[in-house]
């Protein structure tokens, strides 16, 4: 049985004892119904993984045993950034969800002309990203940038291959030949990008590329360009 897998903000040391802190120690005794005895794999974010046991639990919480440090990696090789526009909860969190599990590096919520969104959840979306990583066995966690509006983003925007998502564009990803270390990827909100929004990003530098005849969820976009730029420059294969 494979262990669970738990993300933890903070120091870990092979050899300690300690008390998970309470939200985690929670949803492994009172949801997963975990016990004394059964294993647990933690990870902080430092590209590692560590292998723990419970060595006590109650209804008042659960203390663990580190016992071992493991250097596993499942990064890809393709560092990709994403510039995404704010979208409503259910959808952000959708979108954030999929990049991480697909691997992106870095995403910066981005405050688009169509965004339709007038409160910010940044601490939610870390834990949304946590838990990705925690479903999806990453044991890097993807940067999450503040708040930025699409010009600014841009402006920061220096990888060798950028693009932007937008119906109709005469771009296609198959006509792409470089095989890029980098990919910059710009998607907007509900409704997409306005023309002056696209023309920015072609004035950075962008290439504006559409992903077929079908009319794409503004939540679907970012999982369906990083599949495919992971297929052809990443780890999917």
């Amino acid at each position: 049985m494979i262990a669970r897998r738990f993300y933890l903000d903070q120091a870990l040391e092979v050899d300690k004892e300690f008390v998970l802190p309470v939200p985690v120690s929670h949803h492994a005794i009172r949801v997963l119904r975990m016990n004394t005895g059964q294993r647990m794999t933690l990870f902080n974010g430092d590209g590692f993984e560590y292998e723990s046991k419970i060595v006590k639990s109650d209804r008042s919480g659960a203390t663990v045993f580190i016992e071992s440090k493991n250097d596993v990696d499942r990064e890809s090789k393709l560092i990709s950034r994403l510039g995404l526009g704010m979208l409503k909860r259910k959808a952000m969190e959708s979108a954030l969800s999929r990049a991480t599990e697909l691997g992106v590096t870095e995403i910066t919520p981005l405050r688009t002309s169509r965004s339709n969104v007038n409160r910010y959840h940044e601490n939610h979306w870390k834990q949304v990203i946590h838990s990705s990583c925690e479903q999806c066995g990453r044991n890097q966690i993807p940067r999450l940038q503040k708040i930025s509006s699409v010009q600014a983003w841009l402006a920061t925007t220096e990888t060798p291959m950028r693009l932007v998502a937008h119906p109709g564009s005469k771009g296609k990803l198959k006509e792409l030949t470089p095989e890029p270390a980098a990919v910059s990827i710009l998607v907007g909100p509900e409704g997409g990008l306005e023309s002056k929004e696209i023309k920015l990003a072609l004035d950075y530098g962008f290439l504006s590329i559409d992903l077929g005849r079908r009319v794409l969820r503004a939540e679907t976009v970012p999982a369906a360009l990083i599949s495919i730029i992971q297929y052809c420059w990443g780890d999917i294969s």
